[in-house]
């Protein structure tokens, strides 16, 4: 699999020129430039997607498609061959305890602080790794529901808020691989238009912290039948997009 690009969202403190951002990119990018597809090829090769008929024959508005789960298991066991930490959890209790400058929350209409206790919990990183210099990143690989490529960005930003890494990086399909996997994941075309708003978010809440996303894709297209689809998952869009064409 190729990396079409790495986009620097904000780098407060300059530490893409680290060198433990530069150690913990290249151990990432390492693990997705050894992905391949079919199982022992030597390029990941997926076959484009096309359009699914009736009973007669006639082309219907339903797709075939490439699941994304066995990308993402592939990905995941690279990840952990590379000694990165699974499901590194984020607990932002300690520092909403603790930072006093935060602005209080009120109900309304008597305007009085909130007495309920919050939920701090905003789920686990998929994956996290510390240098021997100290140096902390966070990585989510998004092949997910579109929504799911938002709420990992902002809980990347509210880690770095928190000083609880110095990094995060999100992993997504390029416009080009998007439209030939499970329909409606994470993808970089659909995140362009709110990159302004989590820039604005480390620019202004930040003195230190970097935000990152990678763009990957295939290394080739087939348009033929010499490859086969790669097997869509049991839930999420797949489960969805199954139930769509079920129902026809």
């Amino acid at each position: 699999m190729k990396l079409v690009q790495t986009v620097i969202i904000f780098d407060q403190g300059n530490l893409a020129g680290s060198d433990g951002w530069a150690t913990t990119y290249r151990m990432c990018s390492g693990v997705i430039q050894k992905m391949v597809n079919p199982p022992g090829s030597d390029r990941f090769r997926i076959r484009a997607r096309t359009r699914k008929r009736d009973s007669h024959g006639r082309e219907t508005s339903q797709w075939n498609r490439n699941g994304v789960s066995p990308i993402k298991s592939q990905f995941f066991s690279g990840m952990a061959k590379a000694k990165w930490k699974t499901e590194h959890k984020l607990s932002l209790e300690s520092y909403q305890r603790i930072n006093r400058s935060l602005q209080p929350l009120l109900t309304y209409p008597d305007l009085q602080p909130l007495s309920d206790g919050l939920h701090h919990s905003v789920g686990d990183f998929d994956f996290a790794y510390e240098t021997d210099s100290g140096f902390r990143t966070v990585v989510e690989w998004e092949t997910g529901n579109i929504s799911s490529s938002h709420r990992s960005l902002n809980k990347m930003c509210l880690a770095l808020i928190a000083n609880l890494t110095d990094a995060g990086l999100l992993i997504v399909p390029s416009k080009a691989l998007y439209p030939h996997l499970t329909d409606r994941i994470g993808n970089w075309q659909e995140l362009c238009p709110y990159l302004a708003f989590w820039q604005a978010v480390g620019m202004k809440a930040l003195k230190r912290g970097l935000l990152g996303i990678v763009v990957v894709e295939h290394d080739e297209l087939v348009t033929d039948d010499t490859i086969p689809y790669i097997q869509q998952g049991i839930d999420g869009r797949s489960a969805e997009g199954r139930t769509k064409i079920e129902g026809q």
